[in-house]
């Protein structure tokens, strides 16, 4: 990894042999599994910078677990206010609400919404979850096969969180095509241009709520008192929206994806879940490590020495919990399914940003494998079919062929 002449994107406090002139991007797209090309960081030192760690930018990638795991805790070094460049590039006054706001604050905003996110309350959207997935698998369970990714994943968790929020469903597709132009569009442009168009439908959609809110979760946050007893602002309310419709759109729908790969392609592991349900939470979890699909990012607050390596005020830091979640070190053989594992996945992150949909996600993907299993035997990926994968900031499947046996 060292480099003979410092490149222009090395600041001076970087020591030349944790230099890595690579995109991130990039090299986790080399091989046919973006986990595997991904592990390969693992046999490097534990901290890099990249020349392009996220989106273009140059930064610091963490690749330990332990590392990882303190970091998440340490929001006091590492901030997650500032590590992203979406509301600048919005040229708004806020931030993503509460994924990119520190305490105190964030654990203010966090209290209006956990309420919905609670194990209680989604185990009372179960039936919700299952007829959504009923009524998806309804349109293609005949057909002996389906593009599991655009039949069934993307749809999937998007109908959820449109229900959620109380947005239109025949928006669907425009919503998603929306989302991932902004989270991959191919010029600056059209990244700016995507995010706009989203604001300017979540700033409908807030008018709206404000005449008549459509759901539970609209209701609370319009009437939420915070700090000294105020309203929340516009600003803040959007910061949600927006955190919602990043969040809701893209995360579930790609570990689902992967989960069906591993199954489609694992026939003894796809008849122990069959012979074993007892199993099943155990196995999401253990989908959830094997195929965390996210890179956070952070920001430095300020100069200090971490693990022996000088960080700068305003140094951008790359979380990439996809390969934390394959380190040897906490871990044992991990790229093998191990229903044991002491150790929980970092999937969700860790420290005061825990992910907040994280128990409606477990739910929503255990419903999804349970279902396909229970009305289908001999899943698989057809002879001669293949996958498809991006590997942005989010691990994502763009294609799954799968064919199947339906139950007498």
């Amino acid at each position: 990894m060292a480099t003979q002449t410092r490149p222009a994107f090395a600041p001076e406090h970087v020591p030349p042999e944790l230099i890595w002139d690579h995109s991130l991007s990039e090299f986790n797209s080399e091989l046919d599994d973006p986990f595997m090309a991904a592990s390969r960081l693992l046999d490097g030192p534990p901290l890099i910078y990249a020349r392009d760690g996220a989106q273009g930018r140059p930064g610091w990638v963490i690749a330990r677990h332990a590392l990882l795991k303190e970091a998440f805790i340490d929001w006091e070094h590492f901030s997650s206010e500032g590590g992203m460049d979406l509301t600048q590039m919005l040229g708004v006054d806020w931030n993503l609400n509460p994924v990119n706001i520190d305490p105190p604050m964030h654990t203010i905003y966090r209290k209006v919404l956990t309420p919905f996110f609670t194990p209680k309350a989604v185990g009372h959207m179960e039936e919700g979850v299952r007829e959504t997935c009923d009524e998806l698998i309804s349109k293609f369970e005949e057909k002996g096969g389906c593009d599991f990714v655009k039949d069934f994943a993307i749809p999937f968790p998007s109908m959820i969180f449109l229900r959620l929020m109380g947005m239109p469903e025949d928006m669907l597709n425009q919503f998603f095509e929306w989302e991932q132009k902004l989270l991959r569009g191919t010029s600056i442009e059209e990244r700016v241009q995507t995010g706009r168009d989203i604001l300017d439908y979540l700033i409908f959609h807030l008018e709206q709520q404000k005449q008549k809110p459509a759901t539970p979760l609209m209701e609370n946050i319009l009437n939420a008192r915070i700090a000294d007893g105020r309203p929340l602002t516009d600003g803040e309310i959007l910061g949600m929206f927006y955190t919602f419709y990043v969040g809701g759109l893209d995360t579930v729908y790609a570990t689902i994806s992967w989960s069906m790969r591993h199954i489609a392609t694992h026939p003894e592991y796809q008849q122990f879940l069959r012979d074993n349900p007892d199993k099943m939470d155990k196995a999401v979890m253990e989908m959830l490590r094997m195929f965390s699909v996210v890179s956070s990012q952070r920001r430095v607050t300020k100069d200090f020495v971490w693990h022996g390596v000088q960080m700068k005020e305003n140094d951008l830091v790359i979380m990439p919990i996809f390969i934390a979640c394959r380190d040897p070190e906490a871990y044992p053989k991990p790229n093998e399914m191990d229903l044991n594992r002491s150790e929980q996945p970092l999937a969700f992150a860790s420290g005061p940003h825990l992910c907040l949909g994280m128990h409606l996600a477990r739910r929503e993907i255990k419903i999804a494998i349970q279902t396909f299993l229970e009305k289908f035997d001999n899943i698989h990926i057809p002879e001669g079919a293949h996958y498809e994968y991006h590997a942005g900031p989010t691990f994502n499947v763009d294609s799954l062929p799968i064919a199947w046996t339906k139950k007498g």
